[in-house]
């Protein structure tokens, strides 16, 4: 069974897309106990197609940590986090430094010089560019993931990342990547990382979309009190495509990709830069 909500022409804003195989239990398993930050989810545990699994306590992918509690930072460092990489600008941190787990080495790695994605922009400069137009969320985000993979400072930022993770080598040690909502930048990370892996494509979208999930309330309360201060409904579609996931963003990531480079794969060795070796040493440090 599949649910959709289905808006506008040829778009669905998405709220889950819901396989048989990925039930509630399943979500459940993917969130950690982090009480005061956002989209914080295990990669751990996720099958690969050579049957082998992601083992848990190594890789984490969130939204930023500047509003964790002292709860929160003694529970990741138990946890085992040992870096943190941040994928955001440097207005961004500025705006909202990380909260880093004592003895976790903090890496600055920006995506982007300014925050594409528009996650971390104010509702006033949204509504300026979208109050006369439904789409301009939709399709900014779009553009924002063509940066992603296209920028010289996005490739440098990814190839950093991948570098950082076979830093992660020693056992009951975590990585943690994320940017502001750890949805697009974070998103695209993990699509590159999970593939690197072996996971299947079909569970690497559900691992995206799992994010309308972990932040419905968030967007939810977002968009009602925009809509309590009059703005219009372009707006408010706006702020929906920019603060939540949609399956067209990376299907929109994954055809830029095989156009240009001939797959994801073939992104990794070109772009990424990995090596057969490299891919072995990554898959001995994150399988069972």
């Amino acid at each position: 069974m599949f649910l959709l909500i289905f808006v506008g022409r040829i778009k669905c804003n998405a709220i889950f897309l819901w396989g048989e195989d990925l039930t509630m239990k399943k979500l459940t398993n993917q969130l950690i106990g982090i009480t005061s930050g956002r989209n914080f989810r295990e990669l751990g545990g996720y099958q690969t197609l050579s049957g082998k699994t992601i083992k848990m306590h190594k890789l984490l992918r969130t939204g930023n940590l500047a509003d964790l509690s002292p709860f929160d930072l003694d529970y990741l460092k138990d946890y085992g986090v040992k870096y943190v990489v941040d994928f955001r600008s440097q207005e961004e941190v500025d705006h909202q430094p990380d909260r880093v787990p004592e003895s976790a080495e903090y890496d600055f790695d920006p995506v982007f010089s300014e925050d594409l994605t528009n996650s971390s922009r104010s509702i006033n400069d949204l509504d300026n560019q979208s109050k006369d137009d439904a789409d301009f969320g939709f399709n900014h985000m779009l553009f924002a993931y063509e940066d992603m993979i296209r920028s010289k400072s996005a490739q440098n930022a990814y190839r950093k990342f991948f570098a950082k993770l076979m830093e992660n080598d020693q056992p009951s040690q975590s990585l943690i990547f994320h940017c502001t909502a750890g949805k697009d930048r974070t998103g695209f990370g993990a699509l590159l990382v999970l593939t690197a892996l072996g996971v299947p494509l079909r569970t690497i979208k559900q691992d995206y979309l799992l994010t309308n999930i972990t932040t419905k309330d968030f967007v939810d309360g977002m968009v009602e009190r925009e809509k309590e201060k009059g703005k219009n409904e372009n707006t408010l579609q706006s702020i929906r495509d920019i603060q939540s996931v949609h399956p067209e963003y990376i299907d929109h990531a994954i055809k830029v990709m095989t156009d240009d480079y001939g797959s994801i794969n073939d992104y990794l060795r070109e772009v990424m830069q990995l090596s057969s070796a490299d891919i072995m040493d990554l898959r001995r440090i994150y399988l069972d």
